[in-house]
C-alpha cells in the first residue's frame, strides 16, 4: 500500500512538472469589466486610488498623479490616440463681428440723449459654447498600459502556476514569469480565468491590488473625449510655433544661422 502511494505521488509530481493538470493561461483582453483598487505610491505614500474601465482595446483610467492631482486618461479607439482630460469650467472669450445690427428699445424706453449718435447695443451669439475642459493629446508610449499587456506577452509558455487565490472576492491563480525579470526580483500576479489582474506584487510588495470588480460592456462614452472639450496637441502646436518663427524670418529678413562646413578629410 506505502508503495503504491509512494508511487502516486511521484507520478503527480512527474505530470506536475510536465504542465500536465496545471491550470491554463488565462486568455487576455476578452472581457469588459470596470475594476476599482490600489497602486502603489511612486514616493512611498499612501496607495493610490484608481479606477480602471475596460472595453476591449478601450481604456480609461481615472487615478491621481504626482504633481497632478486627480487625472482621467483614455484611450479613443475612434482616433487611435490617447488624452489626458482636464475639466477646466472655463468660458472662452467671443469674438464679436464690428458691424452688428442695432439693437430695438423697448417701446417708451430712451437709448440716447437728444442730438447724441445711437449707440449699438452688441450681444454674444447665442450659439457660442462653453468649453467643459481640455483634452490633451499624450504620446502613446507615455499613455498608461493595461495591467494585463505584460503578462499576455509573457505567454504561457514563459509562466507558471503557483497555485490559487481570491482578491476582492474573486478567484483566481497566482502567476510567476519562469524567468525572473531582473536578478533577485520576482514578480507575481493574481488573475482570473477570464484574464482579469487582480493583484500585482514584486519581491513581496504589493504594486495593485482590487478592491472590486464588475464585468459587462462598460459605456462606450466613457473611452472618448467628451462633447464640449477643447482638443489639444502639444507636438502640432510645436510644429505650428516653428512654422510661424519661419514665416516670421522670412517677412522680416531673417537668415536661419549657417552651420560650419565640415572640415575636409586628409
Amino acid at each position: 500500500m506505502r508503495t503504491n502511494f509512494l508511487l502516486a505521488v511521484a507520478a503527480a509530481a512527474m505530470l506536475s512538472a510536465c504542465g500536465i493538470g496545471a491550470p491554463s493561461y488565462p486568455e487576455f483582453n476578452e472581457t469588459s469589466y470596470r475594476i476599482e483598487g490600489a497602486t502603489a505610491s511612486l514616493n512611498g505614500g499612501a496607495p493610490v486610488q484608481t479606477v480602471i474601465y475596460r472595453n476591449g482595446p478601450q481604456m480609461r483610467v481615472e487615478t491621481v498623479l504626482p504633481n497632478t492631482g486627480n487625472a482621467t486618461i483614455v484611450f479613443d479607439e475612434s482616433t487611435n490616440a490617447a488624452y489626458v482630460l482636464n475639466p477646466t469650467g472655463q468660458v472662452p472669450a467671443v469674438t464679436i463681428p464690428a458691424a452688428q445690427p442695432q439693437a430695438t428699445a423697448p417701446a417708451g424706453a430712451t437709448t440716447t440723449a437728444p442730438g447724441a449718435t445711437p449707440t449699438p447695443t452688441v450681444q454674444a451669439p447665442a450659439s457660442a459654447q462653453q468649453v467643459l475642459g481640455v483634452a490633451v493629446r499624450i504620446e502613446d508610449a507615455d499613455a498608461p498600459q493595461p495591467l494585463e499587456t505584460a503578462w499576455a506577452a509573457l505567454g504561457a509558455e514563459n509562466a507558471r502556476s503557483t497555485g490559487k487565490c481570491e482578491v476582492a472576492g474573486e478567484s483566481g491563480h497566482e502567476w510567476t514569469p519562469r524567468q525572473a525579470p531582473a536578478p533577485g526580483v520576482e514578480r507575481t500576479a493574481c488573475i482570473t480565468d477570464d484574464g482579469i489582474v487582480l493583484r500585482v506584487s514584486e519581491s513581496g510588495a504589493t504594486l495593485w491590488e482590487a478592491t472590486s470588480l464588475q464585468r459587462g460592456q462598460q459605456d462606450a462614452a466613457l473611452f472618448g473625449v467628451p462633447t464640449g472639450y477643447q482638443l489639444i496637441d502639444p507636438q502640432a502646436i510645436a510644429e505650428q510655433v516653428g512654422q510661424n518663427m519661419e514665416q516670421l524670418d522670412s517677412v522680416t529678413g531673417a537668415q536661419p544661422t549657417p552651420q560650419p562646413a565640415p572640415a575636409p578629410r586628409g
